[in-house]
Protein backbone atom coordinates (compact mmCIF):
# COMPACT_ATOMS: atom_id res chain seq x y z
CA UNK A 1 0.00 0.00 0.00
CA UNK A 2 1.50 3.47 -0.63
CA UNK A 3 0.88 6.29 1.68
CA UNK A 4 0.61 9.96 1.08
CA UNK A 5 1.57 12.21 3.76
CA UNK A 6 0.46 15.72 4.56
CA UNK A 7 2.37 18.42 6.38
CA UNK A 8 0.90 17.84 9.81
CA UNK A 9 1.42 14.25 9.24
CA UNK A 10 4.83 14.60 8.25
CA UNK A 11 5.85 16.86 11.19
CA UNK A 12 4.28 14.38 13.24
CA UNK A 13 6.84 12.31 12.12
CA UNK A 14 9.64 14.60 13.01
CA UNK A 15 8.27 14.53 16.35
CA UNK A 16 8.21 10.94 16.76
CA UNK A 17 11.48 10.22 15.19
CA UNK A 18 13.57 13.09 16.49
CA UNK A 19 16.36 11.59 18.48
CA UNK A 20 17.22 9.39 15.19
CA UNK A 21 17.86 12.53 13.24
CA UNK A 22 19.61 13.68 16.04
CA UNK A 23 21.94 11.14 16.74
CA UNK A 24 22.86 10.88 12.95
CA UNK A 25 23.16 14.69 12.87
CA UNK A 26 25.57 14.61 15.94
CA UNK A 27 27.52 12.19 14.10
CA UNK A 28 27.72 13.38 10.88
CA UNK A 29 28.87 16.70 12.07
CA UNK A 30 31.22 15.55 14.74
CA UNK A 31 32.77 13.23 11.95
CA UNK A 32 32.97 16.14 9.25
CA UNK A 33 34.13 18.47 12.12
CA UNK A 34 37.09 16.01 12.87
CA UNK A 35 38.30 15.94 8.98
CA UNK A 36 38.29 19.26 8.33
CA UNK A 37 39.97 19.99 11.77
CA UNK A 38 42.79 17.85 10.22
CA UNK A 39 42.60 19.23 7.14
CA UNK A 40 46.03 20.63 6.00
CA UNK A 41 45.89 24.67 5.83
CA UNK A 42 46.95 25.83 2.54
CA UNK A 43 48.77 29.28 1.73
CA UNK A 44 48.14 32.00 -1.12
CA UNK A 45 51.08 34.71 -1.87
CA UNK A 46 50.60 37.05 -4.87
CA UNK A 47 52.98 38.97 -6.71
CA UNK A 48 51.38 42.28 -8.44
CA UNK A 49 53.70 42.91 -11.78
CA UNK A 50 52.99 46.73 -13.21
CA UNK A 51 53.70 47.34 -17.05
CA UNK A 52 55.25 50.35 -17.34
CA UNK A 53 55.34 50.53 -21.64
CA UNK A 54 57.33 52.94 -23.87
CA UNK A 55 55.82 55.86 -25.39
CA UNK A 56 58.34 58.02 -27.71
CA UNK A 57 56.19 60.56 -29.62
CA UNK A 58 54.65 59.50 -32.80
CA UNK A 59 56.46 62.06 -35.30
CA UNK A 60 59.70 61.00 -34.19
CA UNK A 61 60.04 57.30 -34.18
CA UNK A 62 57.77 54.49 -34.56
CA UNK A 63 58.01 51.69 -31.95
CA UNK A 64 59.65 48.23 -33.59
CA UNK A 65 57.22 46.38 -30.85
CA UNK A 66 54.14 47.41 -31.52
CA UNK A 67 51.80 45.16 -29.61
CA UNK A 68 49.28 47.09 -27.31
CA UNK A 69 49.30 46.69 -22.93
CA UNK A 70 46.16 44.02 -23.50
CA UNK A 71 47.97 42.21 -26.10
CA UNK A 72 50.67 41.98 -23.23
CA UNK A 73 49.39 41.53 -20.29
CA UNK A 74 46.91 38.30 -21.86
CA UNK A 75 50.09 36.90 -22.83
CA UNK A 76 51.75 37.17 -19.58
CA UNK A 77 50.06 33.59 -18.35
CA UNK A 78 51.80 31.69 -21.12
CA UNK A 79 55.20 32.90 -20.39
CA UNK A 80 54.67 32.25 -16.70
CA UNK A 81 53.40 28.80 -17.86
CA UNK A 82 56.22 27.87 -20.46
CA UNK A 83 58.35 25.14 -18.79
CA UNK A 84 61.71 26.30 -18.62
CA UNK A 85 60.40 29.36 -16.36
CA UNK A 86 58.61 26.84 -14.24
CA UNK A 87 61.85 24.42 -14.16
CA UNK A 88 63.98 27.93 -13.05
CA UNK A 89 61.93 28.45 -10.35
CA UNK A 90 61.51 24.50 -9.51
CA UNK A 91 65.36 23.81 -9.34
CA UNK A 92 66.40 26.92 -7.36
CA UNK A 93 63.67 26.86 -4.65
CA UNK A 94 63.74 22.74 -4.85
CA UNK A 95 59.51 22.91 -5.22
CA UNK A 96 57.99 19.03 -5.16
CA UNK A 97 61.53 17.28 -4.16
CA UNK A 98 59.09 13.91 -4.27
CA UNK A 99 57.29 14.69 -7.22
CA UNK A 100 60.62 14.89 -9.24
CA UNK A 101 61.88 12.19 -7.59
CA UNK A 102 58.98 10.08 -8.52
CA UNK A 103 57.43 11.27 -12.28
CA UNK A 104 60.87 13.85 -13.25
CA UNK A 105 60.91 17.67 -13.84
CA UNK A 106 57.37 17.12 -15.78
CA UNK A 107 55.56 15.91 -13.90
CA UNK A 108 56.77 18.90 -11.13
CA UNK A 109 56.06 21.67 -13.84
CA UNK A 110 52.73 20.60 -13.94
CA UNK A 111 52.18 20.43 -10.00
CA UNK A 112 53.80 24.10 -10.03
CA UNK A 113 51.27 25.28 -12.73
CA UNK A 114 48.43 23.84 -10.94
CA UNK A 115 49.09 25.86 -8.27
CA UNK A 116 49.62 29.31 -9.85
CA UNK A 117 47.42 31.39 -11.11
CA UNK A 118 47.99 34.40 -13.52
CA UNK A 119 45.37 37.23 -13.69
CA UNK A 120 45.08 40.70 -15.00
CA UNK A 121 44.76 43.76 -12.96
CA UNK A 122 43.29 46.10 -14.99
CA UNK A 123 44.74 47.56 -18.35
CA UNK A 124 48.57 47.81 -17.25
CA UNK A 125 49.55 45.02 -14.35
CA UNK A 126 48.73 40.78 -13.75
CA UNK A 127 49.13 39.70 -10.88
CA UNK A 128 50.84 35.89 -9.99
CA UNK A 129 49.53 34.06 -7.63
CA UNK A 130 51.31 30.79 -5.89
CA UNK A 131 49.54 28.14 -3.54
CA UNK A 132 51.50 26.34 -1.14
CA UNK A 133 51.46 24.73 2.25
CA UNK A 134 54.34 26.49 3.65
CA UNK A 135 53.52 30.07 3.70
CA UNK A 136 57.03 31.26 3.40
CA UNK A 137 57.41 29.00 0.26
CA UNK A 138 54.59 30.89 -1.15
CA UNK A 139 55.52 33.97 -1.08
CA UNK A 140 59.55 33.15 -2.08
CA UNK A 141 57.70 31.31 -5.11
CA UNK A 142 55.43 34.05 -6.26
CA UNK A 143 58.45 36.71 -5.65
CA UNK A 144 60.57 34.20 -8.52
CA UNK A 145 57.86 33.29 -11.07
CA UNK A 146 57.95 37.32 -11.16
CA UNK A 147 61.21 38.02 -11.33
CA UNK A 148 61.83 34.98 -13.86
CA UNK A 149 59.23 36.60 -16.31
CA UNK A 150 60.68 40.11 -16.25
CA UNK A 151 63.96 38.70 -16.85
CA UNK A 152 62.82 36.42 -19.59
CA UNK A 153 60.99 39.00 -20.68
CA UNK A 154 64.12 41.37 -21.45
CA UNK A 155 65.33 38.46 -23.21
CA UNK A 156 62.38 38.25 -25.50
CA UNK A 157 62.06 42.32 -26.24
CA UNK A 158 66.13 42.13 -26.99
CA UNK A 159 65.71 39.58 -29.74
CA UNK A 160 62.71 40.85 -31.25
CA UNK A 161 64.59 44.00 -31.30
CA UNK A 162 67.34 42.64 -33.13
CA UNK A 163 65.56 40.32 -35.47
CA UNK A 164 63.30 43.30 -36.19
CA UNK A 165 66.20 45.24 -37.04
CA UNK A 166 67.95 42.01 -39.06
CA UNK A 167 64.71 41.63 -40.87
CA UNK A 168 64.61 45.11 -42.35
CA UNK A 169 68.24 44.94 -43.06
CA UNK A 170 67.49 41.68 -45.27
CA UNK A 171 64.47 43.25 -46.94
CA UNK A 172 66.46 46.14 -47.99
CA UNK A 173 69.47 43.88 -49.28
CA UNK A 174 66.84 42.35 -50.88
CA UNK A 175 65.27 45.36 -52.85
CA UNK A 176 68.04 47.03 -53.73
CA UNK A 177 69.44 43.89 -55.59
CA UNK A 178 65.80 43.77 -57.02
CA UNK A 179 66.04 47.16 -58.04
CA UNK A 180 69.79 47.22 -59.28
CA UNK A 181 68.08 44.02 -61.72
CA UNK A 182 64.95 46.31 -62.46
CA UNK A 183 67.75 49.22 -63.73
CA UNK A 184 69.91 46.88 -65.72
CA UNK A 185 66.83 45.76 -67.07
CA UNK A 186 65.04 48.90 -68.18
CA UNK A 187 68.93 50.20 -69.83
CA UNK A 188 69.16 47.19 -71.51
CA UNK A 189 65.70 47.61 -73.14
CA UNK A 190 66.32 51.28 -73.93
CA UNK A 191 69.49 49.89 -75.38
CA UNK A 192 67.70 47.38 -77.89
CA UNK A 193 64.75 49.97 -78.51
CA UNK A 194 67.21 53.10 -78.86
CA UNK A 195 65.55 53.76 -82.27
CA UNK A 196 61.70 53.68 -80.78
CA UNK A 197 62.35 55.54 -77.08
CA UNK A 198 59.58 58.11 -76.90
CA UNK A 199 61.51 60.84 -75.73
CA UNK A 200 62.83 60.90 -79.68
CA UNK A 201 59.22 61.12 -80.98
CA UNK A 202 60.06 64.81 -80.82
CA UNK A 203 62.87 64.78 -82.75
CA UNK A 204 61.64 62.62 -85.13
CA UNK A 205 58.61 64.46 -86.07
CA UNK A 206 61.29 67.82 -86.77
CA UNK A 207 63.34 65.42 -88.37
CA UNK A 208 60.14 64.83 -90.48
CA UNK A 209 59.41 67.77 -91.36
CA UNK A 210 62.72 69.16 -92.54
CA UNK A 211 62.47 65.91 -94.87
CA UNK A 212 59.08 66.97 -95.97
CA UNK A 213 60.54 70.34 -96.84
CA UNK A 214 63.53 69.15 -98.42
CA UNK A 215 61.52 67.38 -100.87
CA UNK A 216 58.94 69.57 -101.29
CA UNK A 217 62.63 71.97 -102.06
CA UNK A 218 63.77 69.29 -104.45
CA UNK A 219 60.53 68.68 -105.73
CA UNK A 220 60.16 72.36 -106.59
CA UNK A 221 63.72 72.52 -108.26
CA UNK A 222 63.44 69.37 -110.56
CA UNK A 223 59.87 71.04 -111.98
CA UNK A 224 62.13 74.06 -112.90
CA UNK A 225 65.18 72.35 -114.28
CA UNK A 226 62.68 70.02 -116.00
CA UNK A 227 60.66 73.31 -117.62
CA UNK A 228 64.23 74.53 -118.69
CA UNK A 229 64.97 71.08 -119.91
CA UNK A 230 61.48 71.23 -122.00
CA UNK A 231 62.18 74.88 -123.30
CA UNK A 232 65.95 73.58 -124.23
CA UNK A 233 64.32 70.83 -125.70
CA UNK A 234 62.56 72.73 -128.26
CA UNK A 235 65.74 74.67 -129.74
CA UNK A 236 67.92 71.74 -130.76
CA UNK A 237 66.39 71.47 -134.02
CA UNK A 238 66.54 75.53 -134.60
CA UNK A 239 69.98 75.94 -133.32
CA UNK A 240 71.05 73.46 -135.79
CA UNK A 241 69.21 75.21 -138.65
CA UNK A 242 70.79 78.55 -137.75
CA UNK A 243 74.29 77.66 -137.33
CA UNK A 244 73.94 75.97 -140.75
CA UNK A 245 72.37 78.66 -142.28
CA UNK A 246 75.13 80.50 -140.67
CA UNK A 247 77.50 78.10 -141.97
CA UNK A 248 76.20 78.24 -145.88
CA UNK A 249 75.63 81.87 -145.96
CA UNK A 250 79.68 82.07 -144.98
CA UNK A 251 80.00 79.82 -147.67
CA UNK A 252 78.35 81.45 -150.16
CA UNK A 253 80.39 84.77 -148.65
CA UNK A 254 83.68 83.38 -149.15
CA UNK A 255 82.53 81.67 -152.87
CA UNK A 256 81.52 85.60 -153.57
CA UNK A 257 84.71 86.96 -152.20
CA UNK A 258 86.75 84.45 -154.26
CA UNK A 259 85.38 85.73 -157.35
CA UNK A 260 85.14 89.10 -156.75
CA UNK A 261 88.97 89.13 -155.64
CA UNK A 262 90.11 87.12 -158.75
CA UNK A 263 88.44 89.94 -161.33
CA UNK A 264 88.80 92.96 -159.00
CA UNK A 265 91.72 94.42 -156.67
CA UNK A 266 91.11 94.11 -152.88
CA UNK A 267 90.59 98.25 -152.47
CA UNK A 268 87.85 97.49 -154.63
CA UNK A 269 84.06 98.79 -153.09
CA UNK A 270 82.63 95.13 -153.90
CA UNK A 271 85.49 93.56 -152.24
CA UNK A 272 85.87 95.09 -149.61
CA UNK A 273 81.94 94.98 -149.18
CA UNK A 274 82.12 91.07 -149.50
CA UNK A 275 85.03 91.04 -147.23
CA UNK A 276 83.16 92.68 -144.30
CA UNK A 277 79.64 90.95 -144.87
CA UNK A 278 82.38 87.53 -144.97
CA UNK A 279 83.44 88.88 -141.21
CA UNK A 280 80.27 89.44 -139.84
CA UNK A 281 78.73 86.35 -141.26
CA UNK A 282 81.66 84.49 -139.65
CA UNK A 283 80.83 86.37 -136.80
CA UNK A 284 77.34 85.57 -136.39
CA UNK A 285 78.34 82.06 -137.25
CA UNK A 286 80.71 82.00 -133.84
CA UNK A 287 77.53 83.33 -131.57
CA UNK A 288 75.36 80.56 -132.86
CA UNK A 289 78.00 78.07 -132.37
CA UNK A 290 78.68 79.15 -128.64
CA UNK A 291 74.88 79.55 -128.27
CA UNK A 292 74.31 76.11 -129.37
CA UNK A 293 77.55 74.64 -126.76
CA UNK A 294 75.77 76.42 -123.82
CA UNK A 295 72.39 75.44 -124.63
CA UNK A 296 73.86 71.43 -124.75
CA UNK A 297 76.19 72.08 -121.94
CA UNK A 298 72.72 73.74 -119.98
CA UNK A 299 71.14 71.11 -120.85
CA UNK A 300 73.33 68.50 -119.45
CA UNK A 301 73.43 70.51 -116.59
CA UNK A 302 69.82 70.39 -116.01
CA UNK A 303 70.06 66.93 -116.78
CA UNK A 304 72.30 65.98 -114.26
CA UNK A 305 70.53 68.08 -111.18
CA UNK A 306 67.27 66.50 -112.27
CA UNK A 307 68.95 63.41 -111.44
CA UNK A 308 70.00 64.25 -108.51
CA UNK A 309 67.12 66.15 -107.20
CA UNK A 310 65.18 62.94 -107.98
CA UNK A 311 67.25 60.62 -106.18
CA UNK A 312 67.34 62.96 -103.33
CA UNK A 313 64.10 62.86 -103.07
CA UNK A 314 63.87 59.27 -103.25
CA UNK A 315 66.28 59.12 -100.16
CA UNK A 316 64.38 61.77 -98.31
CA UNK A 317 61.34 59.14 -99.17
CA UNK A 318 62.57 56.47 -97.66
CA UNK A 319 64.09 58.24 -94.65
CA UNK A 320 60.93 59.54 -94.04
CA UNK A 321 59.56 56.14 -94.63
CA UNK A 322 62.03 55.23 -91.71
CA UNK A 323 61.06 57.78 -89.29
CA UNK A 324 57.45 57.34 -89.96
CA UNK A 325 57.93 53.75 -88.86
CA UNK A 326 59.90 54.40 -85.67
CA UNK A 327 57.08 57.04 -84.67
CA UNK A 328 54.93 54.34 -85.36
CA UNK A 329 56.73 51.82 -82.95
CA UNK A 330 57.41 54.60 -80.36
CA UNK A 331 53.89 54.23 -78.42
CA UNK A 332 54.77 50.10 -78.15
CA UNK A 333 57.56 50.89 -76.92
CA UNK A 334 56.78 53.76 -74.73
CA UNK A 335 54.34 51.78 -73.15
CA UNK A 336 56.81 48.52 -72.28
CA UNK A 337 59.14 50.69 -70.64
CA UNK A 338 56.41 52.13 -69.03
CA UNK A 339 55.92 49.16 -67.29
CA UNK A 340 59.47 48.85 -66.11
CA UNK A 341 59.59 52.03 -65.06
CA UNK A 342 56.65 51.51 -62.90
CA UNK A 343 58.32 48.69 -61.60
CA UNK A 344 61.34 50.67 -60.75
CA UNK A 345 59.25 53.48 -59.04
CA UNK A 346 57.66 51.08 -57.10
CA UNK A 347 60.79 49.31 -56.14
CA UNK A 348 62.31 52.94 -55.17
CA UNK A 349 59.82 53.45 -52.87
CA UNK A 350 59.98 50.23 -51.30
CA UNK A 351 63.35 50.76 -50.98
CA UNK A 352 62.85 54.75 -49.48
CA UNK A 353 60.37 53.26 -47.27
CA UNK A 354 62.82 50.19 -45.84
CA UNK A 355 65.52 52.94 -45.35
CA UNK A 356 63.63 54.82 -43.54
CA UNK A 357 61.95 52.07 -41.54
CA UNK A 358 65.70 51.09 -40.32
CA UNK A 359 66.51 54.21 -39.25
CA UNK A 360 63.57 54.68 -37.24
CA UNK A 361 64.57 50.74 -35.96
CA UNK A 362 67.68 52.03 -35.17
CA UNK A 363 66.39 54.84 -33.11
CA UNK A 364 63.63 52.77 -31.49
CA UNK A 365 65.60 49.74 -30.68
CA UNK A 366 68.37 52.09 -28.80
CA UNK A 367 65.23 53.76 -26.95
CA UNK A 368 63.76 50.39 -26.04
CA UNK A 369 66.78 48.80 -24.98
CA UNK A 370 67.62 51.50 -22.39
CA UNK A 371 63.90 51.70 -21.82
CA UNK A 372 62.86 47.94 -21.59
CA UNK A 373 64.32 46.99 -17.84
CA UNK A 374 61.70 49.77 -16.56
CA UNK A 375 59.15 48.34 -18.44
CA UNK A 376 57.65 45.40 -16.47
CA UNK A 377 58.55 45.99 -12.80
CA UNK A 378 57.35 44.18 -9.40
CA UNK A 379 54.94 46.79 -7.87
CA UNK A 380 53.87 44.76 -5.01
CA UNK A 381 55.95 41.98 -3.83
CA UNK A 382 54.41 38.62 -2.31
CA UNK A 383 54.51 38.62 1.16
CA UNK A 384 54.43 35.93 3.83
CA UNK A 385 50.69 35.36 4.59
CA UNK A 386 49.83 35.23 8.30
CA UNK A 387 46.49 33.20 8.00
CA UNK A 388 45.93 30.11 5.34
CA UNK A 389 43.66 30.79 2.33
CA UNK A 390 41.98 27.23 2.46
CA UNK A 391 40.37 25.58 3.25
CA UNK A 392 37.30 28.00 4.44
CA UNK A 393 36.80 26.03 7.79
CA UNK A 394 33.40 28.03 8.87
CA UNK A 395 32.05 27.20 5.83
CA UNK A 396 32.62 23.49 5.61
CA UNK A 397 31.22 23.60 9.25
CA UNK A 398 28.30 25.00 8.11
CA UNK A 399 28.24 22.70 4.87
CA UNK A 400 29.11 19.52 7.40
CA UNK A 401 25.92 21.22 9.50
CA UNK A 402 23.65 20.81 6.78
CA UNK A 403 24.37 17.79 5.54
CA UNK A 404 24.11 16.27 8.65
CA UNK A 405 21.02 17.39 9.17
CA UNK A 406 19.85 16.54 5.61
CA UNK A 407 21.32 13.26 6.51
CA UNK A 408 19.64 12.66 10.14
CA UNK A 409 16.20 13.90 8.19
CA UNK A 410 16.68 11.13 5.63
CA UNK A 411 17.23 8.35 7.82
CA UNK A 412 13.93 9.90 9.67
CA UNK A 413 12.27 9.42 6.37
CA UNK A 414 13.39 5.95 5.73
CA UNK A 415 12.27 4.63 9.13
CA UNK A 416 8.89 6.32 8.43
CA UNK A 417 8.70 4.57 5.28
CA UNK A 418 9.65 1.51 6.25
CA UNK A 419 6.86 1.62 9.11
CA UNK A 420 3.64 -0.32 8.48
CA UNK A 421 1.87 0.55 11.40
CA UNK A 422 -1.98 2.14 11.25
CA UNK A 423 -2.50 4.85 12.56
CA UNK A 424 -5.82 6.27 11.36
CA UNK A 425 -9.17 4.64 10.41
CA UNK A 426 -8.50 5.98 7.03
CA UNK A 427 -5.84 3.58 6.40
CA UNK A 428 -7.51 0.64 7.94
CA UNK A 429 -10.98 1.51 5.47
CA UNK A 430 -8.70 1.57 3.00
CA UNK A 431 -7.52 -2.14 2.86
CA UNK A 432 -11.23 -3.46 2.43
CA UNK A 433 -11.18 -5.82 4.93
CA UNK A 434 -13.86 -6.43 7.29
CA UNK A 435 -13.72 -5.21 10.53
CA UNK A 436 -14.07 -7.79 13.63
CA UNK A 437 -13.22 -5.47 16.44
CA UNK A 438 -12.84 -1.75 17.40
CA UNK A 439 -10.18 -0.61 19.92
CA UNK A 440 -10.98 2.70 21.45
CA UNK A 441 -8.41 5.49 21.25
CA UNK A 442 -5.70 5.02 24.00
CA UNK A 443 -4.01 8.33 25.58
CA UNK A 444 -0.83 6.54 26.64
CA UNK A 445 2.14 5.82 25.52
CA UNK A 446 1.88 4.98 21.64
CA UNK A 447 -1.84 5.99 21.89
CA UNK A 448 -1.32 7.23 17.76
CA UNK A 449 -1.31 3.72 16.91
CA UNK A 450 -5.02 2.69 16.03
CA UNK A 451 -4.06 -1.20 14.49
CA UNK A 452 -1.39 -3.11 13.91
CA UNK A 453 -0.84 -5.94 11.09
CA UNK A 454 2.02 -7.21 11.27
CA UNK A 455 1.60 -9.66 8.23
CA UNK A 456 -0.26 -7.01 6.05
CA UNK A 457 2.44 -6.63 3.83
CA UNK A 458 2.21 -10.55 3.35
CA UNK A 459 -1.36 -10.51 2.45
CA UNK A 460 -0.92 -7.49 0.11
CA UNK A 461 1.55 -9.40 -1.51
Amino acid sequence: MERTYTVDELLGAVKRRWRWMAVVAVAVFAVAALIIARLPGEYRARALVMVEPLHPHPDLVVPVISRTLDERVKSVRSQVYARQLMATAIEELKLYPQAREKDGMDAAVEALRNDTEVHGEGDDAFSVTVRSRDAALAAKTANRLAELFIEGNLQVRAGQVARTREVITQQLAQMRAELSRSEAKIAAFKRANSTTLPELNEARMRERDQLAKQIELETGFVQTAQQRMDLIGVLPAGRETEVGRIEQQVDDLRGKLGTVRAALTPEHPDVQALSRELGNAQARLEQARARAAANDLELRRMTDAVGRGRKSIAQYQARMAEVDKLIAAAPLTATQLAELDRDAEMLKVKVGSLVSKKAEAEITAELEAKSAPSEFRVLESATTPGLPASPNRPQMLLLALLAAVALGSAVAVGQELSDRTLRSEEEAVSLALPVLATVPRLHAAGAGRVLALPAMQGEQA
